[in-house]
């Protein structure tokens, strides 16, 4: 990316490491992050990266200012609009089955459903949960795989790949 994205990074869990330094191997820089849990901070904390737990925290807002682009992965606050209008080209979210479960636990309730087919998609972020047009999405077949543990380490891979598709479309501005 030429020049690179400014970027607010909001993630948890394994999928938010992931998401962080495939943003990062795009050449973004990131200006701050929203770590919600100890493994994100952790690893902000190791690459020098300035982290508050919410988006609510004391000074988080001005973070949103600073940056072109929101970019949550595994995030677990929903940013209002007043926020995602602060940055320049608004957010977009990494979500895994993007498509058929929108919301909380989309891969406990695709193994409830005995689904077979997951993906990983990235949509633009609005006021409604994973309801914004979808920029990038993957699919995979599973075979195996009977945990949520187990689906998510097949899906990691392409959470890094949809999210660098994204963040270059986003950046080429279509």
């Amino acid at each position: 990316m030429n020049p690179p994205l400014h970027i607010l990074f909001l993630g948890g869990r394994q999928a938010g490491c992931v998401g962080l330094l495939a943003a990062m191997s795009a050449g973004c820089q990131v200006i701050g992050v929203v770590a919600y849990d100890e493994l994100v901070r952790r690893l902000a904390s190791v690459l020098g990266l300035p982290w508050v737990p919410s988006i609510r925290q004391n000074g988080a807002e001005s973070h949103f200012k600073a940056v072109d682009l929101v970019v949550s992965v595994h995030g677990r606050e929903i940013v209002p609009r007043r926020l995602l209008d602060l940055s320049r080209l608004g957010g977009i979210n990494v979500h895994p089955c993007l498509r058929q479960y929108k919301g909380a636990r989309p891969i406990g309730r695709l193994l409830q459903d005995g689904g077979r087919e997951a993906s990983v998609g990235v949509h633009r972020m609005t006021e409604q949960v994973d309801e914004g047009e979808i920029l990038a999405e993957e699919e995979v077949r599973l075979s195996n795989e009977q945990s949520e543990a187990e689906v998510y380490n097949t899906l990691y891979p392409l959470y890094a790949s949809v999210l660098l598709k994204a963040l270059r479309r986003v950046a080429e501005g279509s």
